[in-house]
Formats: C-alpha cells, sequence, structure tokens
C-alpha cells in the first residue's frame, strides 16, 4: 500500500513539473522583450543561396544578437547549435530602418512579437515580428 501512495506521488511529481516546463517555452505569437546587440547581418538568397554568391541575390537583414540566449522556444527549428543566439527582426513599417540605423552595433531592447522561420528569406529559426527598439542599460 505505502509502495503504491509513494508511486503515485512520483507520478503526480513527474506530471506536474512537465508542465511547468512547457509553461516557460516561448511560443509563436507572445509578445516579449529581448535584449542584445543589433547587426545589419549580409546573407544570400535566389537563385542559389550561397552556393553561388557572385550571382545569388545579397540579402541585408537586421538581427539582433541575444545577451541571454533562448532556452526554449516551441516548435522552433532546433537542429542547428546556435539556433537560440540570434533573431531576424522584421519591422512593419520600412521606414523603421532608417530612423534606427544608428543603433546598429548598440545594446538594445527591442518589444515584439515571437515568430517562426517558414521561408527561405527567414534567416533564424526565430524571428521578431514588429519590432519596436529602445536603447538598453548597458
Amino acid at each position: 500500500m505505502l509502495k503504491e501512495i509513494w508511486k503515485s506521488i512520483l507520478f503526480f511529481i513527474i506530471v506536474l513539473s512537465s508542465f511547468n516546463a512547457s509553461a516557460t517555452c516561448l511560443k509563436e505569437g507572445d509578445k516579449v522583450s529581448l535584449t542584445g546587440v543589433v547587426s545589419e547581418k549580409l546573407y544570400y538568397g535566389p537563385p542559389g543561396w550561397g552556393e553561388d554568391k557572385a550571382n545569388d541575390e545579397k540579402l541585408h537583414e537586421w538581427v539582433l544578437h541575444l545577451k541571454q540566449p533562448l532556452t526554449c522556444v516551441t516548435d522552433a527549428d532546433t537542429d542547428n547549435q546556435n539556433w537560440n543566439q540570434d533573431v531576424q527582426l522584421i519591422m512593419r513599417d520600412s521606414n523603421d530602418y532608417k530612423v534606427n540605423k544608428n543603433l546598429i552595433g548598440k545594446s538594445v531592447s527591442i518589444d515584439g512579437v515571437i515568430f517562426l522561420a517558414e521561408t527561405g528569406y527567414h534567416m533564424t529559426p526565430v524571428l521578431l515580428d514588429d519590432a519596436k527598439f529602445e536603447v538598453a542599460d548597458k
């Protein structure tokens, strides 16, 4: 009887801890604030996506190198060891790129919405949609 009670208690502890672990994961659509250094990185697009750099489209994308890497994002492609280091930034107003150009290379805090990569133009497994910048305290 005592053995059955301990089995039940252990079962509930395991179940509760698994709920807690998944509750800490970010998911697509979550509003977040992330801190790091923003940069503009060169990537290669069609037709060869980097196989023919001389003829491939040059894509200059804004990326936030995170101060604290992401630990868990539900359904993100985590195959690459460094999947959680950078997030590509998507700004809804194309004028925001010009307005915020002075923040490249600086530590910033960015509010936005978690967005998962879907196409070849998404350069990181996790993107930050509708990015809004603030200069971060160093």
